[in-house]
């Protein structure tokens, strides 16, 4: 198989009633869009998740009108060029077959096929447990059979609970309880792994797979790459990336940053990221030992949209010019941040990551099956309670002369509120019941805590490196008040975070990241109580003022009164300031949205309150 960069993911998701569909779309002028912008790798169409086929299918759907083989088109002209090509399926949606076979779709808890927003994709989903599966696996057998494609992509592929009289047969007959959503769950799970394996079958070894959707965890032995699908301007956030690639990067041989041009969401037509913003993630990909893969929406009249290529252009031919260095390079780190015995990677991971990417600390996350000897530090973040496989393995790493930072209940036995291995030699007194405590710094001011661990130990044998401290009054109310203000007490004779031999214990969850409305972000203060494990090299990252090709030398800036002076300078602003999105000129945006109010001007002499004009 070929080596995955500058690759672009097509989603081509149409509804119908698009009476002059593909009018311009010409496959010829789409793979030299893509060569022009120095793409090496392509996802492209063959059923989108309304259900249509682009391929003159005999099983499926085409969509209505479709007179060319737009699928087979696609790959012959791409491959004309160079370009790698992957056919796209979705998997668990497909509308017209639910609107047309009830009986194939999810059935919830309450009975229901459809739920939710109807004006969004997952407002009815399908189950593998029907003949859906085997229409499923007709068609990819089609395109497996009749194009020369390096690829399957899979996508939408969620477990989800299903009622149905089938799924609730299946479970009664293997002893579960149809009525229990666990034991639903499980036999999705099932199915849909007995599906991907077959699928894996059909594609054979010699072309990409790729589950999406699909807990990394379940599909170690059937993905034939890592795709991190991440938006980070949307819903997943910036702290989504850096963890996943982190453990990605050990698991699999190449990784795929699946990130978009889009500003928000999945098919948002028009909507284009800033050029700066779009670099940033792929230069994210390549600093972490990953490549760059930009996602796009096709317009099913036009094609693609030159402007977005000119973009996509100048940033894909800086990261070729970097390839010679990037191209099969390995991330070294320092410190390895540990995923448990379910291989998940949690929040408490990404506040790890983000912690120490703010101490310029080298990290990779890591599980028992990797060579944890050449980290210097191992953390347990959070909630790492140990099985004997997982004490077993950490004490070799001891015992080879490696240091452990552990938070919160990590350390535990997962049988019992006790530490796994005798190291920890703090001792437990058991779970911390409390909702908000405090603990000591080094410059003698206490700061709080709010995720409660485990409580321990005074113990001689153990170095004691913060003070633990209890409130006046836990969080709750007793009828009469709210117990909101909760002032430090005394301490309590606790330590908060004790350090025996190559063990820290920090009683606390010091890494996790809180959810919107309480405070945010790691406690940095806690990680700094064990004291920075001073990297060997300071890597760059996000944040750090990074000179990329192209970009002006820092130096030859003018100074801030040079550019005052600048005539230039007021039209360059008032030329951004045309650009901007302005809520009448963009319908996506509306007249503004609860929470995220459109800017307004106050009301003053001579004028009236109102939104700021462009």
């Amino acid at each position: 198989m070929r080596e995955l960069r500058r690759a672009v993911h097509l989603d081509f998701h149409t509804m119908p009633g698009i009476e002059d569909f593909a009018a311009g779309l010409d496959p010829a002028a789409l793979a030299q869009t893509l060569a022009d912008a120095r793409v090496d790798y392509v996802n492209v169409f063959a059923k989108c998740n309304l259900g249509f086929a682009y391929y003159p299918t005999k099983i499926g759907i085409p969509y209505p009108g479709l007179e060319v083989d737009l699928l087979g088109r696609t790959v012959e002209e791409c491959r004309r060029r160079g370009i790698g090509v992957t056919a796209y399926f979705n998997v668990g949606l497909d509308h017209e077959m639910a609107r047309l076979h009830r009986d194939w779709t999810v059935v919830n808890a309450d009975g229901q096929v459809i739920y939710g927003d109807r004006t969004q994709n997952f407002f009815r989903n399908l189950c593998l447990n029907t003949p859906y599966r085997d229409y499923l696996l007709g068609m990819i057998t089609e395109v497996v059979q009749a194009y020369p494609i390096d690829g399957i992509f899979l996508d939408c592929m969620v477990i989800r609970p299903c009622s149905g009289n089938e799924c609730a047969e299946a479970v009664r007959e293997r002893g579960g309880d149809p009525l229990d959503q666990a034991d639903l769950t499980a036999f999705a799970e099932e199915v849909w792994l007995s599906f991907t394996r077959e699928v894996k079958e059909l594609v054979g070894p010699d072309r990409f797979f790729t589950p999406n959707g699909l807990p990394w965890a379940i599909t170690d032995d059937l993905r034939t790459h890592g795709e991190i699908e991440c938006l980070p301007s949307g819903s997943w956030g910036y702290d989504y990336f850096p963890a996943r690639v982190a453990y990605a990067r050990n698991l699999d041989p190449q990784v795929l940053y699946m990130t978009g041009r889009f500003v928000e969401s999945w098919g948002e037509f028009g909507g284009l990221k800033e050029e700066a913003s779009l670099r940033n993630d792929c230069w994210d990909a390549i600093s972490n030992a990953a490549q760059p893969s930009i996602g796009d929406h096709t317009h099913p009249r036009d094609g693609l949209e030159p402007a977005v290529y000119e973009v996509v252009g100048r940033i894909y031919r800086e990261v070729e010019a970097l390839e010679p260095w990037t191209l099969g390079a390995v991330a070294v780190a320092d410190v390895g941040v540990l995923v448990g015995p379910d291989h998940a990677v949690t929040e408490s991971h990404d506040g790890a990551v983000r912690m120490l990417g703010q101490l310029h600390v080298t990290y990779d996350l890591v599980d028992e099956r990797h060579d944890l000897e050449r980290y210097r530090v191992i953390i347990l973040p959070d909630d790492l309670r140990l099985d004997t496989r997982y004490a077993e393995r950490l004490d070799r790493y001891l015992a080879a002369g490696g240091k452990i930072i552990s938070t919160g209940t990590s350390g535990l036995r997962t049988s019992d509120d006790e530490f796994a291995l005798d190291e920890w030699r703090m001792g437990s007194e058991g779970l911390d019941p409390a909702t908000i405590g405090y603990y000591s710094l080094p410059d003698g001011r206490l700061s709080p805590y709010t995720e409660a661990g485990v409580l321990l130990r005074s113990d001689p044998a153990a170095e004691r490196l913060s003070e633990h401290v209890d409130a006046y009054f836990q969080r709750t109310w007793d009828g009469f008040h709210g117990y909101f203000y909760t002032p430090p007490d005394r301490p309590s004779g606790r330590p908060a975070a004790a350090r025996s031999g190559p063990v820290i214990q920090i009683a606390f969850r010091a890494v996790r990241q809180l959810p919107p409305g309480r405070r945010t972000g790691p406690d940095r203060a806690a990680l700094e109580l064990s004291g920075d494990p001073a990297p060997r090299s300071r890597p760059a990252h996000r944040g750090d003022p990074v000179q990329c090709p192209g970009d002006p030398d820092p130096a030859a800036r003018p100074a801030p009164a040079a550019r005052e002076a600048d005539p230039s300078r007021a039209a360059r602003h008032a030329q951004r300031r045309r650009r901007l999105p302005d809520r009448r000129r963009c319908p996506r945006l509306g007249p503004g949205r609860p929470g995220r109010p459109g800017r307004r001007r106050p009301a003053g002499p001579g004028r009236r309150a109102g939104p700021v004009p462009a």
